[in-house]
C-alpha cells in the first residue's frame, strides 16, 4: 500500500510539474533519485510514473477537444510519416526516458556520496 501511495503522489508531482514544461520532469525524477526510496528500481518507477502522468495530461486534452487532437496528430504524422499513434507512443516514451536517466543519475550520484548503512560500497 505504501509503495502504491509513493506511485500516485510520483505521478502526481510529475503531472504538477509538467505544467511548468518538460524540463520539469527530469528536475522531479532527480529529486526522486536522490532520495534513494524503498522500492525496487527507483528509476523504473520514476519512468512509470511520468508516463503515467503524461498519458493522463493526453487523456485529458483529447476529453477536452478530441477533434483538435484528432486534427494535431493526423497533420503532425503526415509530415514525419507516421501514424498518429506513434506520436502519443513516442510523447510517453520521451517521459519515461527523461524520468528514467534523470532518477538512475542521481539515485548513482547519491548512492556515491552517502552509501546506504551496511551497504557494500
Amino acid at each position: 500500500m505504501k509503495r502504491w501511495l509513493s506511485f500516485v503522489a510520483l505521478a502526481a508531482a510529475f503531472a504538477l510539474a509538467t505544467r511548468f514544461g518538460w524540463w520539469a520532469v527530469p528536475l522531479v525524477a532527480a529529486l526522486w533519485g536522490l532520495t534513494r526510496p524503498a522500492v525496487d528500481a527507483p528509476a523504473g518507477t520514476a519512468a512509470l510514473a511520468a508516463a503515467s502522468a503524461w498519458a493522463l495530461w493526453l487523456l485529458g486534452d483529447w476529453q477536452t477537444d478530441h477533434q483538435a487532437m484528432e486534427i494535431l496528430a493526423t497533420r503532425l504524422g503526415g509530415v514525419l510519416s507516421v501514424p498518429p499513434a506513434v506520436l502519443f507512443l513516442v510523447t510517453l516514451l520521451l517521459g519515461a526516458v527523461l524520468a528514467w536517466s534523470a532518477a538512475a543519475l542521481a539515485g548513482a550520484i547519491a548512492h556515491s556520496l552517502v552509501p546506504r548503512p551496511g551497504g557494500i560500497r
